[in-house]
């Protein structure tokens, strides 16, 4: 009888090591940072969510479902500041490694989610290196986790309105400030 007692004892100690070990959780491919708001908040908005495109929003055929790969639960009206994750609870959340093209804050007045762009004010963009004149591009590897993707909403200054109306400011810099 105690020979199979150590034999058990054994097992349990051998297959034990590191079993639960933090290591072996699989890293959350995704991203996340803080939003921050200034100015007065419209009174008729009803929705406040962050938004990310895999392709660029050129066209008003861009603002789609299958191009459409992350979207916030709603941010709670009236907020100064709102850290957010993609691990956390979302409305659509199909974030993969890879690079994305346009990360956003949206506003709508609608009570319910619409495709429709007409819908929808963009409010604050996500920019890389302070260079507002087109939306900062996102690489997520692979088993990784992107921090510090802040965007700033200006209410009084709002940024250039999808679709089309990045693309053209582009342009209008361009003929400003020729290569």
């Amino acid at each position: 009888m105690s020979k199979k007692l150590l034999f058990i004892l054994i097992i349990i100690v051998v297959s034990c090591d590191q079993g639960l070990s933090p290591d072996l959780a699989e890293p959350k491919v995704g991203f996340g940072g803080t939003i921050t708001f200034s100015g007065e908040w419209n009174s008729k908005i009803k929705q406040t969510l962050i938004v990310l495109f895999k392709d660029p929003l050129n066209s008003e055929a861009d603002f789609n479902v299958f191009n459409l790969k992350y979207v916030s639960e709603s941010i709670p009206f009236g907020s100064q500041t709102y850290k957010y994750s993609t691990n956390d609870i979302s409305l659509i959340s199909n974030v993969e490694p890879g690079v994305y093209s346009y990360l956003a804050v949206a506003q709508s007045e609608k009570d319910t989610i619409s495709l429709s762009r007409k819908d929808w004010t963009v409010v604050g963009i996500y920019y890389t290196d302070n260079d507002s004149t087109q939306p900062g591009q996102i690489l997520i590897p692979e088993s990784k986790y992107v921090d510090s993707l802040d965007i700033h909403c200006d209410f009084n200054n709002l940024p250039p309105q999808p679709p089309g109306g990045i693309l053209n400011l582009s342009k209008i810099k361009n003929i400003i400030e020729p290569n």
